[in-house]
């Protein structure tokens, strides 16, 4: 009796001392769980490239060195390069927007719809909120960047080890899976379709189209069109309206101050080719993979956002599908009992 109690005692002391470790870990860690997210997002991503890598080189650290400077050559170095066109052409767009005169335009409504419209004072009043809260974000921004730059160096780092021992720790919590050896090779092939499917259909698919559409824009005289094509791969991410939500309202204020060639020129440049991407690359990418409900994708991408900023686009989709992924195994399987 007295043995007993002692080892349930023991098995209490242990299950509550690993318990409270990980969650002192993960307390410890939770300035950086985006920035380890962000890690093993690229990590999976470019894990292709870091095995073909390897069966060239046949080193594993150099490999992964390899790979690591190659993320930040394909993406890190872009996404700088992006930031600082976004942040020229963002304050161009801000300074026109301010001056904008659109008494022409308000003529027109006015002929079509009685009252008196003042769209310039509107513009005007919300560019001067704009103004501030961009002062506001943008001084925080630069406090922020030591913090940044250390972030970035801390998903680097650990998308280094990643390539290397990634495979070994997947397979290591495999096997500590209470699931039968059938259950684990369902779950597993589940798990990886859904990831597929939320990182190579959704954000690939959402980068082509944001790319096209910032070239349609600068083709057909779009103010900013770096700037739209990064709001572009945003919102492509949405189902129904997608890309739509961009390149239509350009479409129509070309049309309203005149531009009717520019207009219509993005109007069917974004129903044919920017829209039709969606349709084109998606299904080729994700083939018989898991296909993601589009009422997930919009609850994910919003509540992502709110949770983990700019990464919770691809992270809050990811979340919801895995869930349901696992509540779809647990009721076949309580269906076969």
């Amino acid at each position: 009796m007295a043995k007993e109690i002692i080892e349930n005692y023991s098995k209490f002391f242990f299950l509550s001392s690993l318990i409270g470790m990980v969650l002192l870990s993960i307390y410890l860690v939770k300035s950086y769980i985006v920035t380890m997210v962000g890690a093993t997002l690229l990590a999976y991503i470019f894990y292709p490239v870091y095995k073909g890598i390897k069966r060239k080189l046949k080193n594993k650290k150099l490999s992964s060195l390899v790979t690591t400077v190659l993320v930040v050559i394909i993406i890190i170095i872009p996404i700088l390069f992006a930031a600082n066109a976004l942040l020229g052409e963002s304050v161009t767009f801000f300074h026109k927007t301010k001056n904008m005169d659109l008494s022409g335009f308000e003529d027109k409504i006015s002929d079509h719809y009685e009252g008196d419209i003042n769209l310039n004072k509107y513009i005007k009043e919300n560019m001067n909120k704009l103004s501030l809260s961009l002062a506001r974000n943008t001084s925080q921004f630069v406090l922020a960047l030591p913090q940044k730059i250390l972030s970035l160096f801390v998903m680097l780092f650990l998308m280094f080890f990643l390539f290397m021992e990634g495979k070994g720790i997947t397979e290591k919590i495999k096997s500590h899976i209470p699931l039968r050896a059938k259950q684990k090779r369902e779950l597993s092939n589940k798990f990886s379709n859904v990831i597929y499917a939320s990182i190579y259909g959704m954000i690939v698919t959402a980068f082509v189209q944001g790319a096209v559409a910032a070239l349609g824009f600068w083709i057909f005289g779009v103010e900013s069109p770096i700037l739209w094509g990064l709001v572009t791969i945003v919102v492509a991410i949405l189902p129904f309206v997608g890309a739509a939500l961009v390149w239509l309202p350009s479409a129509v204020y070309m049309l309203a101050i005149g531009e009717t060639f520019n207009g219509l020129g993005i109007l069917f440049y974004g129903m044919l080719i920017i829209s039709t991407i969606d349709n084109l690359i998606r299904p080729s990418i994700i083939g018989s993979r898991a296909k993601i409900h589009p009422a997930l994708v919009l609850l994910g991408v919003l509540g992502g956002i709110e949770l983990f900023g700019f990464l919770g686009i691809i992270i809050g989709p990811l979340i919801l599908s895995i869930s349901t992924m696992f509540m779809d195994l647990y009721f076949l399987e309580k269906g076969k009992k």
